[in-house]
């Protein structure tokens, strides 16, 4: 069963056009600088959809071809180190994406 849906997903991912995997990945990029926001009301929404208790955030994950297991771990990490650290974090970490 595990393999059927990993080869789905590969089906799903690669049907996908880049801008439209680029879009839903920028979506995960930006609910992850909004975990780092000094706004708290903005924090704490990313925070809460990040703990991935929604459909919506699995959804989000498969388009974007993130495992939402690493998206939440970074969530945490950012949390875990505040605002300042946690966008000089995210930002290290995008840029090793490229």
């Amino acid at each position: 069963m595990l393999m059927a849906s990993t080869v789905k997903r590969q089906e799903r991912i690669s049907e996908l056009r880049s801008p439209e995997l680029q879009l839903w990945q920028a979506v995960i990029w930006r609910a992850l600088q909004d975990c780092a926001s000094e706004n708290r009301r903005v924090r704490i929404r990313a925070l809460v959809w990040m703990r991935g208790q929604t459909e919506q955030f699995y959804d989000v994950c498969d388009m974007a071809d993130f495992e939402p297991e690493q998206v939440k771990r970074a969530g945490k990490v950012i949390r875990d180190l505040g605002c300042v650290r946690g966008k000089k974090w995210l930002q290290r970490a995008k840029e090793k994406t490229k």
